[in-house]
This record gives structure tokens, sequence and C-alpha cells, in this order.
């Protein structure tokens, strides 16, 4: 079989696009051609660098589309439960229950999307830890700060709620009004923790 030919092969026997029949004259002849042998080995070789080094970057920039993914379904969710918040908020009346669904739905909800623009600086950080430690402080200080400032707006204080005789009963009432939004406080945060040291990961941060 002329040389030429064999050569002409080779790269289609290399990548499994030849005929059966194709794969045999290769194959028979390599075995006695030196020089196409030679050939073969340093293609081959070629090809599995070639192989090996792009398996990194696909499987980078597949987990690029998933980081971006989750933090886009969680901006989705948190504005949703903002929304859901406002609309029923817009619809309490005036008196004691004013706020009740700003404190307990829309001040959480802010806090944890407003803690995800630190995701935004994944990289500045030099573990997965720190960056998760941090998104942690970020949503819970965020929060904290909405609930000192609606104290304020809502002109409620501690004093307001414990000024009574029954301490028993003043407590189940501020945890009544409370009490959704200091459990949903600690999910976010548990959450915000989780998730984005998940998603560091994903970026691949150590």
């Amino acid at each position: 079989m002329n040389c030429n030919i064999v050569k002409d092969l080779i790269p289609l026997y290399i990548d499994g696009c030849c005929s059966e029949e194709s794969r045999k004259i290769v194959e028979e002849h390599i075995k006695d051609c030196d020089d196409c042998k030679k050939l073969f080995e340093d293609m081959k070789s070629s090809s599995e660098v070639i192989t090996v080094s792009q398996s990194p970057k696909t499987f980078s920039k597949l987990n690029d589309w998933k980081a971006s993914v989750l933090q886009s379904v969680l901006l989705f969710v948190s504005f949703s439960l903002i929304t859901i918040g406002v609309a029923l908020e817009s619809r309490t009346p005036l008196g004691i229950e004013n706020g009740l669904w700003a404190i307990n739905l829309v001040i959480p909800a802010t806090g944890f999307m407003l803690s995800l623009a630190n995701w935004y600086f994944v990289r500045v950080y030099k573990s997965r830890k720190s960056f998760s430690n941090s998104s942690l402080i970020a949503t819970l200080g965020i929060i904290l700060c909405a609930y000192i400032w609606s104290g304020f707006h809502y002109e409620m204080s501690l004093f307001d709620w414990f000024s009574g005789n029954n301490f028993h009963h003043s407590m189940i009432a501020f945890l009544f009004f409370n009490g959704i939004g200091i459990l949903l406080t600690i999910v976010f945060c548990i959450l915000s923790k989780t998730l984005s040291n998940r998603y560091a990961k994903m970026l691949g941060k150590e």
C-alpha cells in the first residue's frame, strides 16, 4: 500500500471515522512501515494531549453556566417573594397589623437578594470558606439593618411590646407578629452560606 494513502487515512483511523476495511489497511501497513508507524504514534499522542486539554475547558464552561443559572434562580425567587410581600402589605389595613408582611417577608427576602451582589466578587476571596462566611454575614447584616429601619419607620420598639405586666402574653404577641420574619431570616442565612459555598465550588474556588 502506498504510504501517502496510508498517511491520509491515519487521521481518520485515530478519530475512528474510517471504514473497517481502511482500518485494517492502516493496521497492516504500520506493522511493516516504520515511517508510517512513527507518524501514527506522533499523531495519536498529539490527539490525546488536545483531548485532555480541552476537557477541563468544557467542564469549566459547564460549571460557569450552572453557577450563572443558580444565581439567576435565586434572584428571581427572592424578587418574587418581595413582590408578593409588597402586594400583601398594600392590602394590610392601618393599625397593629400595619407592617406585618413588610417585616415577615419583604425584609428577609430583600436582605437575601441584596447579599447576592457579593457573589459577583467571588474570585476576590481566597477560599470558599471565607466567601461563604462573608455571604452569611452580608445577608444577616442587611436584614438586621432593615429591621432597625423598620422599627423607626413603623414606630415600634421592644419597650412597646414588653411594657405590659404579662410578659408571657407579650412574648406570644411579639412572636406572632415577628415569628415568620425571624424564621425566614434564619432560613435565608443558612441558604446564603450553603448555596454560596456551592456557587464558589462550581467556579473552581478551593
